[in-house]
């Protein structure tokens, strides 16, 4: 990737907790190229994980979640379709970070398999919220005043993953030629965002059936997101 491209990857992905790659298909998913926010996300630098120098990425992703993350992306390369996982990465210096990666596979002219790419961005609010959700939908129906307040939570995300989509949109058009390749990292950036939308709309419609005044809460937190 040519000097160009490479300072409008890290332009787009220097203020978020996320990163960018390209990889072999292999036993250790072997790293061709990465940018964004590696270090802050798997705990050393990139040139430690380039070509397996230090640490393989799969070294990297916690030993309870590798046979997932290997069975998942096998089956999406199988129906040659992109793939979703959570998973862990465990950190040298002993932390975990929960993160969540899309990707796809790449072919040649040929349709011969050249490598994987993808992205992989923090998750570890995300699963931590959804937890906190799960457990509070199964409380008693007291606890509508905190089901809103996650939503509100969740509408925020959605929120950040929109504007970081834009502006991976942006970057690309002023990249011209050099940011042909963003088109997917930005369309897998909008996807994430509208999951997200999802859920709220899900909390909306269940809590609407509850209390009268849910949806007008709801729908006052999602305004700054329309503007």
């Amino acid at each position: 990737m040519d000097k160009e491209a490479l300072t409008v990857f890290n332009s787009i992905f220097s203020s978020g907790s996320a990163f960018v790659y390209r990889c072999a298909n292999d036993e250790n998913f072997t790293m061709k190229f990465m940018a964004g926010q590696i270090e802050k996300l798997c705990g050393c630098p990139k040139s430690d994980i380039l070509g397996n120098a230090k640490v393989s990425y799969v070294g990297l992703t916690h030993a309870e979640d590798i046979d997932r993350v290997f069975a998942d992306v096998d089956a999406a390369i199988e129906a040659r379709e992109n793939w979703d996982v959570a998973y862990r990465l465990s950190r040298p210096d002993g932390t975990a970070a929960w993160v969540r990666e899309r990707g796809n596979a790449v072919y040649d002219d040929n349709g011969e398999m050249v490598y994987l790419e993808g992205l992989v961005v923090d998750a570890s609010a995300e699963v931590n919220l959804r937890k906190e959700l799960e457990n509070t939908l199964q409380k008693t129906e007291a606890d509508n005043a905190e089901i809103l307040k996650l939503a509100e939570n969740i509408l925020r995300s959605v929120q950040k993953l929109s504007i970081l989509a834009i502006n991976a949109g942006i970057e690309a058009a002023r990249a011209g030629k050099a940011g042909q390749g963003f088109a997917f990292l930005a369309r897998e950036i909008k996807a994430l965002a509208d999951e997200n939308n999802a859920w709220a709309n899900r909390i909306t419609d269940q809590m609407a059936g509850r209390d009268s005044s849910a949806r007008d809460k709801i729908m006052r937190a999602r305004a700054p997101d329309q503007t």
